[in-house]
């Protein structure tokens, strides 16, 4: 029996209309924080990484093993942006809680 070569569409948990608008906004508030702070604070880093996941990732399908989802590149940057953000809010975190 041969496989179909049909395409299933991701399902994402959010319609594309709110992922592009959360990916605006996003872009928005970095612009935002490099307007009214200075570059190297990095505060806006957070934000530019959670737009571009947002318009990169793509969510794991039923029909794909674990192995076929990890070695994807859109799954190697989004996790890498996810990594990115969190590092940058973690570096936010401890300026304000420890820096004087």
């Amino acid at each position: 029996m041969a496989e179909s070569s049909v395409s299933l569409e991701p399902k994402f948990f959010l319609p594309k209309w709110a992922r592009i608008a959360y990916a605006c906004f996003m872009f928005l508030v970095a612009g935002l924080c490099l307007w009214k702070k200075e570059f190297l604070r990095f505060e806006w880093v957070t934000f530019v990484c959670l737009g571009l996941y947002q318009l990169v990732y793509i969510p794991k399908q039923k029909w794909e093993t674990p192995r076929t989802y990890i070695i994807k590149p859109r799954t190697i940057i989004s996790s890498a942006l996810i990594i990115a953000a969190g590092c940058t809010a973690l570096h936010l975190i401890y300026l304000k809680l420890f820096a004087n």
